[in-house]
């Protein structure tokens, strides 16, 4: 885990896909792991997240992968009254956990209802909350650093890095309007990474 501090006093933390999935495994329920997992599995933003409703999921061309409609997405250009939309990637394994949470009749979720129907604090304690119990299991204080936004750089930076996703999909994905504003979700690469990638080329 990497972490840098801010001029504010405040923590950026890069984790690799092994740091990062400890997040979720400590949710303490259901409803919080899908929310971490929304920000750091699907890219969204902690507000992007209070907007989804089952009817924003669908099935892409394929039949088999699945897309999340994000409707009010944050727009820096000040072209979209009601926010900018996209599309992003929303894995299998996340929808079925979704699915079975909107179908448990005792969470009373309609169609065109939010999944997550708590506050932006709320979330942000979830994550606060699963990165302690992080901490303790693992013994790895970083965890403490980690906010909501850590995660949602924890998907681009592995994209764009440890995967070397296209920038033009990360952007598209997780609705940057430039590369500029990507660039600050990067980081050196890990000497895994390296290591991989070198040792496939000629020199």
């Amino acid at each position: 885990m990497r972490t840098e501090r801010n001029k504010d006093g405040t923590w950026n933390v890069w984790m690799n896909r092994t740091e990062y999935r400890e997040l979720p495994r400590q949710a303490h329920s259901d409803l919080a792991e899908i929310a971490l997992r929304l920000m750091g599995d699907s890219g969204l933003r902690v507000a992007e997240v209070l907007d989804v409703t089952p009817n924003d999921i669908s099935r892409r061309t394929d039949g088999r992968h699945y897309k999340l409609e994000v409707t009010s997405g944050k727009d820096t250009t000040g072209e979209h009254a009601h926010g900018k939309q996209r599309e992003t990637w929303l894995p299998i394994d996340l929808e079925a956990r979704i699915n079975r949470y909107v179908q448990d009749d005792d969470n009373d979720i309609g169609p065109n209802d939010p999944v997550v129907q708590r506050s932006k604090r709320t979330l942000q304690g979830w994550v606060d909350r699963a990165a302690d119990a992080a901490a303790d299991a693992t013994g790895d204080d970083d965890y403490r650093r980690v906010s909501s936004h850590d995660l949602r750089r924890c998907w681009a930076h592995h994209l764009l890095v440890e995967e070397g996703v296209s920038p033009r999909i990360v952007m598209a994905l997780g609705g940057w309007s430039s590369y500029d504003a990507i660039e600050p979700y990067l980081a050196a690469p890990s000497e895994e990474n390296i290591i991989k990638s070198m040792s496939e080329v000629s020199l």
